[in-house]
């Protein structure tokens, strides 16, 4: 399965860095040959690939399902990020070769320092890549999060429309390029796809979100709270799926934010989440009120899909906090089917949530096997379960993620039989 995924992920890069860009580049070259000096061909070229990837980025981030079926919403938003980083730098590169002045200029020094100031605010608020690795930035960013908050933080990404659209106003503004009538064929044609795809999720597809209210408000732990949401119609649900929620009618938490779903009863058109309390977001969950109104959109995910690929290899999860959340689900639903071993790590006793349910599964069915301790696992544990036959999920923190991977390969398991999808959004 994971050939496969991989395959689809590298020709998904493929088409995103090198064949879309390449209809616009081809005329944009065309059109401006023995004109213009190489180094403002140059700039006009790199400044189109800018142009294109940050339409890419938009499109991206209306989280096609298709998409995550096929490659993963977790590589989406990785794509999302690199793509858009490097979309930044070459609008700056395309700023220094191309020179202009007037209004073009003006459109087009707005539109760069708009999306330099929103890259690196979203480095620091809205991606772990830095705050995952520095304790001292970690703290930083929880404290300014007082002020900069999830919802803050999604609208002030949102200017990077604005700093798109000075960028389309400033290529209609440079007469030498709206006269090459193939570049403008394709450059309105990219344009309008991506307006389309945009206002489409954000005006029609709520319309399709599921609806439902807040039945079950109870605490797990100190800073776990489980949430039951009755709907008023099914879900397209998958063991191991997340989704992204939201509540429009409290204060803070209007904008949807994704968490891994631990049950879904379909005949009670029930679902279940179980949620760390550490953001501004999910620190107001115990606040919500019985009967408080939920909007759902999703189900996402793959881990359902790499397990229907290994249907016939045993199962092995590793898991840690809240990480074990998509775990359990797969446990929920595949147990007493196939041969399943899970094994569950925690800082805390109180992080190891429906423990005891987890091991009444393991006295009832003699193919399910629960272990689970206190502490990270140690190589000489690793090396207990770890094989070549078996297929790995892994849950948990991306780091933890990372170095469990890492020891699993090391001691023979191949690339292909180890998955877990990371959160970085």
């Amino acid at each position: 399965m994971l050939k496969k995924h991989k395959f689809w992920l590298g020709l998904f890069w493929l088409i995103t860095i090198f064949i879309i860009p390449f209809p616009l580049i081809l005329t944009a070259t065309q059109g401006v040959t023995g004109t213009i000096n190489a180094p403002m061909t140059l700039g006009i070229q790199i400044g189109t690939i800018a142009y294109v990837w940050m339409l890419l980025v938009i499109a991206i981030s209306v989280k096609p399902r298709w998409l995550d079926r096929l490659i993963g919403l977790p590589e989406m938003y990785f794509l999302h990020g690199i793509v858009g980083t490097l979309a930044v730098v070459l609008a700056f590169f395309h700023k220094e070769l191309s020179p202009s002045t007037g209004l073009i200029k003006l459109t087009g020094e707005i539109s760069l320092y708009l999306f330099i100031s929103i890259l690196l605010y979203s480095i620091f608020f809205m991606s772990s890549w830095l705050t995952g690795r520095s304790r001292f930035a970690n703290k930083v960013k929880k404290y300014l999060e007082k002020i900069f908050n999830y919802e803050t933080s999604i609208w002030l990404h949102r200017l990077n429309i604005v700093a798109t659209l000075l960028v389309f106003g400033h290529v209609l503004l440079i007469p030498y390029i709206t006269s090459i009538k193939s570049y403008m064929f394709w450059f309105y044609l990219y344009s309008g796809v991506t307006a389309v795809v945009y206002f489409s999720y954000h005006f029609i597809k709520p319309l399709a979100f599921h609806n439902g209210r807040l039945i079950s408000n109870r605490k797990l732990a100190d800073n776990i709270t489980e949430l039951v949401v009755q709907l008023k119609g099914n879900i397209a649900y998958r063991a191991g799926d997340f989704a992204f929620i939201s509540f429009p009618n409290d204060e803070g938490m209007k904008e949807k934010h994704p968490f891994s779903i631990l049950q879904y009863n379909k005949q009670k058109k029930q679902v279940t989440f179980a949620i760390r309390n550490y953001s501004d977001f999910t620190g107001k969950l115990d606040q919500l009120k019985l009967r408080s109104r939920v909007k759902i959109d999703g189900s996402y995910g793959r881990l359902y899909e790499s397990l229907q690929e290994h249907i016939n290899q045993n199962l092995v999860m590793i898991g840690s906090g809240l990480g074990s959340v998509p775990l359990i689900s797969i446990v929920i639903h595949f147990v007493g089917k196939r041969e399943i071993t899970f094994v569950r790590v925690a800082h805390e006793p109180k992080d190891l949530i429906y423990e005891e349910f987890l091991k009444s599964l393991s006295d009832r069915y003699s193919n399910f096997h629960y272990i689970s301790q206190i502490g990270r696992l140690s190589e000489y544990q690793i090396d207990q379960f770890a094989n070549e036959k078996s297929y790995f999920l892994v849950g948990g923190s991306n780091q933890m993620m990372s170095g469990t991977m890492t020891m699993l390969k090391k001691k023979g398991v191949k690339s292909s039989n180890v998955y877990g999808e990371k959160f970085s959004f």
